[in-house]
């Protein structure tokens, strides 16, 4: 029987991973510590879409530290993993269950200064994703110039597309004359 339900929220940020909790003090979940951070953090509502639509979840922290702030400042985890579980305790407030209820990215990151300063991570699931067009590599010798200025590997493509692929002779499996066993190996 559940009494309580807290919420165990995984940031990826470019440094490690965050692991947090709604409830006070440490608590190890799926293998992984979270500290508990109690009132300083909020998760804004998560809704079930069964549509085609991305879900978009806020995470706020409260923040009086300084050196902190200062910290915070110098990372960029757009683009880095957000989990959301729920998970129950028992009578005992030890875990019972858990539950996957978001998977997704963090999209967007903000800092607001203030006394208290303010942490605001916005996550959206992998729709938003699948939504976004593919940014495919195109094979031209634009493409190419645009990464690689000045490179002059498409200048070669007639050249070698007249080329014997190897000037080893077929069958010596790239050995050169290295007497064969009969079976593919050498001797």
């Amino acid at each position: 029987m559940s009494i309580q339900k807290l919420m165990f929220v995984e940031l990826e940020f470019p440094n490690g991973w965050v692991r947090v909790h709604t409830g006070i003090g440490n608590r190890t979940y799926n293998g992984n510590s979270y500290q508990g951070i109690g009132a300083l953090g909020k998760i804004g509502a998560v809704k079930e879409n069964a549509g085609e639509s991305a879900n978009r979840i806020t995470l706020s922290l409260v923040i009086n530290d300084a050196t902190l702030i200062n910290e915070v400042m110098g990372l960029d985890p757009i683009g880095n993993d957000c989990m959301i579980h729920l998970v129950d305790l028992d009578v005992n407030r030890q875990i019972s269950t858990g539950h996957l209820i978001f998977d997704g990215e963090m999209v967007d990151f903000q800092l607001k200064k203030g006394k208290p300063a303010l942490i605001n991570v916005i996550c959206s699931d992998w729709m938003e994703r699948w939504a976004s067009p593919a940014n495919n590599v195109r094979c031209t010798d634009a493409a190419q110039q645009a990464l690689y200025p000045g490179d002059q590997f498409f200048n070669q493509v007639e050249v070698l597309a007249g080329a014997p692929i190897s000037s080893v002779p077929v069958g010596t499996g790239g050995r050169g004359s290295e007497p064969r066993d009969g079976r593919g190996h050498g001797r």
